[in-house]
């Protein structure tokens, strides 16, 4: 009696660059809370570049020049802020923005 094996394979590649954790985020001017809560990224205008943060970014402090600060929440939301200046600090545990308009 023949013996029938079937085999199905997935060939469909995962997408790699799809950023699926978050971290704590928590942006502040002098006067007002920003946004605190868990972002996908944050992209900031470091004095030395754009700056993109991720989860689990190595930590860093860097000043901020004048520009535009991106947010993208947890949901996927995007929100934009043009700034003068600031500071951004990414530690292991949480990323703290503070940033003067």
């Amino acid at each position: 009696m023949p013996f029938l094996c079937v085999l199905h394979f997935h060939t469909s590649k995962p997408n790699l660059f799809v950023n699926t954790m978050n971290f704590p985020l928590r942006v502040f001017a002098i006067d007002r809370e920003i946004f605190v809560g868990d972002a996908k990224s944050l992209t900031v205008p470091s004095v030395n570049g754009q700056l993109q943060i991720l989860a689990e970014h190595t930590p860093l402090i860097s000043l901020l020049r004048e520009g535009e600060v991106v947010i993208e929440s947890a949901d996927g939301a995007i929100q934009k802020y043009p700034i003068a200046s600031g500071t951004v600090e990414v530690t292991d545990e949480e990323v703290v923005a503070l940033v003067n308009f």
